[in-house]
């Protein structure tokens, strides 16, 4: 770093510079505050900004107007343990609340249910997913089915086994239960693979949701991440919504298959 700069690249060298702002505790950072802070006039740093950005280092936070790490510093760990889902999903989920205007939900597996790990909720009449860490059985919602039909077969017959009789919550869940083995795998054949779905729970929340994918480097899924609100005033198949949230979804989907998946240990 304090190298003549006839012995380096000046501008390799002010791209390092200001990627090594981020590095404090400040979560985000302005344009004005980096000039200050660096010495660099602000039409560079936007210059370089815009070089990091295109290349994942860094990204604009919600509002547009500062800047925060992106993905793409994930990829400078060797170790997989360090590897947070909730890290690189976030600032997708604040994206998708902006956009939207409804809550958003991000799920994985953990043994035989389904667990929201991160969440915005909307403001006004919200709908409920399950409280943060609660909880479900992966055949007991859409959205936990969903889960459960990226596994195998022989993955599935072993939850089966030990979640049955399939019915027994039913009365927590009463919205789209599933009561025999036969109904559960005739909805696990028409989501597995399904891009994204899309479904409403009139009985219990009056909700609507759209829920994708999130994959992984090998067949397995990270998790999902769901969008869901009122059905007054959210509509999945709107006109220009998908639209909307689709290419921040296939984003941050290409993010994800940079990394392996947790292994599903479903218990015996």
């Amino acid at each position: 770093m304090s190298e003549s700069p006839r012995y380096g690249n000046q501008a390799s060298q002010r791209v390092l510079n200001l990627l090594l702002m981020f590095a404090g505790p400040e979560s985000s950072r302005g344009i004005s505050e980096l000039s200050r802070a660096t010495g660099m006039n602000k039409n560079l740093i936007y210059r370089v900004l815009s070089t990091l950005v295109d290349a994942g280092y860094v990204i604009k936070d919600p509002g547009g107007d500062r800047y925060q790490l992106g993905y793409r510093i994930l990829d400078l760990h060797t170790d997989e343990a360090t590897f947070d889902l909730r890290a690189l999903c976030r600032p997708t989920l604040e994206q998708l609340h902006i956009v939207s205007g409804e809550s958003v939900f991000l799920s994985i597996m953990v043994g035989p249910n389904r667990v929201n790990i991160d969440w915005i909720e909307a403001q006004g009449r919200r709908v409920s997913l399950g409280q943060r860490g609660r909880p479900v059985p992966l055949h007991c919602t859409k959205q936990s089915r969903y889960l459960l039909s990226s596994l195998s077969d022989e993955e599935i017959r072993k939850y089966i086994d030990i979640a049955s009789p399939l019915d027994r919550y039913n009365d927590l869940y009463p919205d789209d239960a599933v009561a025999t083995e036969s109904d559960l795998w005739d909805d696990l054949r028409r989501l597995r693979g399904a891009a994204h779905i899309v479904w409403r729970n009139p009985k219990q929340f009056s909700g609507a949701y759209v829920a994708f994918p999130l994959p992984g480097a090998d067949e397995h899924i990270h998790g999902i991440l769901t969008i869901g609100g009122p059905m007054e005033r959210f509509d999945p198949t709107k006109a220009g919504l998908m639209e909307a949230i689709g290419p921040l979804v296939e984003k941050l989907q290409g993010q994800c298959r940079s990394f392996v998946p947790d292994p599903v240990i479903i218990p015996t």
